[in-house]
């Protein structure tokens, strides 16, 4: 459940209602491409950490023989991942504190629609996070100190186990809620299956983006191949259990794990849908002025109490990934130079806090709204995933590293499917950021990406 944990996390939660309250059920295929996706890749990922006993990195790093390119890839990878990771730090501690905030009723809803866009100019110096109006007070930046305060004495300490479970429970019991919610609302099965067929509808490209980067998460790769040499050491799986055993017990979690995750996110979509989608013009989200007006999709299942239980799991979906994140980080760090993979090494401990302290600079930095940081995690995972994957793919038919357990043929295949099609949405989405850069540049525009993405 830690994967599934890890992927729920606040952009998860309003990237699907966004996309449900404007489009419908017309996004639901990108939900299932996602989870299977993630299923193939992580899969491999954890398949390696048994096998080989290490992480990803360290993989990776061992196939390339020239120092000049195993240098090159590394720096990539580390880059792209303490970059990614930071941008979705600050994307999980607003989520943490706008989830707090609701808790303690201090933040203040607004019903004027032109007051809402004016948070979006430039200059306003308290942040919000998408679908969510900022408070009239500094409530919701008090609450962004506190989560990333809690977050970095955790990781620390390294005494959060307990903690992460509880608040894993938390994201679950709110995932459960959403698929109940979904079920009492009572969707057309006809138009849930015409939402399986692959679309695109205008405007639609950076929420398809936003889906497949909230569920395959580079980070996670490298986090699962870690967890996975951890549950299942090498002298372990050598002396008392058979390492096709192990490959199976892990494959079968993964497929659990992404499988519910990716249900609770068509839920999520579902309900938004049913709650908030009206014929609208393309692009155009809901009047949403507070997280109470996301959690209304949660009324069918909880009345009076959507409100607070959504906060209280939207808090325990920031809270989980703003721990999770940059322990993986930590992780990846940890293979590209050789250190140890022990988090009480102070090394790993210094990346992750550099991680989560970025993340919350990047909170607080980010003005009236970050999604400037949110976009800039989904064009990281846009650009680092293929490259990623195709690494992943390398180094899992390496014959003498993963032996009898490399890819087989229909491994491979599903892996090279899921790196071109992710390839083409990220190139095309890039090509629509570039010219909109080159129109700006040409002479005063109407920018065009401001209608295609959220």
């Amino acid at each position: 459940m830690l994967v599934t944990a890890a992927f729920i996390g606040p952009g998860t939660v309003l990237s699907a209602s966004k996309a449900g309250a404007i489009y419908g059920f017309s996004l639901l295929w990108a939900v299932v491409f996602s989870a299977i996706a993630a299923i193939v890749l992580q899969e491999m990922s954890a398949r390696l950490g048994i096998v080989t006993g290490s992480g990803l990195a360290q993989a990776i790093k061992g196939t390339f023989q020239r120092t000049w390119l195993r240098v090159s890839i590394l720096g990539l990878i580390l880059a792209g991942i303490l970059a990614g990771n930071s941008a979705f730090q600050a994307e999980n501690i607003l989520g943490a504190a706008a989830g707090a905030a609701v808790l303690t009723d201090s933040m203040v809803d607004r019903t004027s629609e032109d007051h809402a866009n004016s948070s979006m100019e430039v200059g306003n110096s308290s942040p919000t996070i998408p679908g969510v109006e900022k408070p009239a007070s500094m409530s919701l930046t008090v609450w962004i100190y506190i989560m990333g305060g809690m977050a970095w004495l955790l990781i620390l300490s390294g005494k959060f186990e307990l903690l992460q479970n509880v608040l894993t429970v938390m994201v679950v019991s709110m995932s459960m809620l959403f698929m109940v919610a979904a079920g009492l609302s009572q969707p057309s099965w006809s138009a849930i299956a015409g939402g399986l067929v692959p679309q695109i509808p205008v405007g639609s490209g950076w929420f398809i983006v936003a889906l497949i980067g909230t569920t395959i998460v580079p980070y996670n790769l490298f986090l699962h191949a870690s967890a996975a040499a951890q549950r299942w050491p090498a002298e372990s799986v050598c002396k008392t259990i058979n390492k096709e055993r192990a490959v199976k017990d892990s494959r079968r979690d993964t497929i659990v794990a992404v499988s519910i995750g990716g249900l609770v996110t068509a839920a999520i979509v579902i309900t938004a849908a049913m709650a908030f989608h009206v014929d609208r013009p393309a692009a155009k989200a809901p009047n949403w002025v507070g997280v109470a007006d996301v959690a209304k999709q949660l009324e069918p299942a909880l009345g009076a109490w959507a409100k607070w239980l959504f906060g209280a799991g939207l808090c325990a979906a920031g809270l989980t990934s703003a721990i999770t994140a940059p322990i993986a980080a930590a992780y990846t760090a940890a293979g590209c130079f050789g250190w140890s993979d022990k988090l009480s090494d102070w090394r790993l401990r210094g990346v992750a806090s550099l991680v989560l302290l970025t993340g919350v600079g990047c909170a607080i930095g980010f003005g009236g709204s970050p999604q400037e940081t949110i976009l800039l995690a989904q064009a990281d995972n846009g650009l680092l995933l293929p490259i990623l994957a195709v690494f992943l793919l390398i180094v899992m038919n390496r014959v003498n590293l993963m032996f009898r357990f490399r890819n087989s043929a229909v491994q491979n295949v599903l892996g090279f499917t899921v790196v071109v099609f992710v390839t083409l949405i990220a190139a095309r989405q890039l090509g629509v950021v570039f010219q909109d850069i080159q129109q700006r540049l040409h002479g005063p525009v109407v920018s065009k990406i401001a209608d295609s993405h959220p």
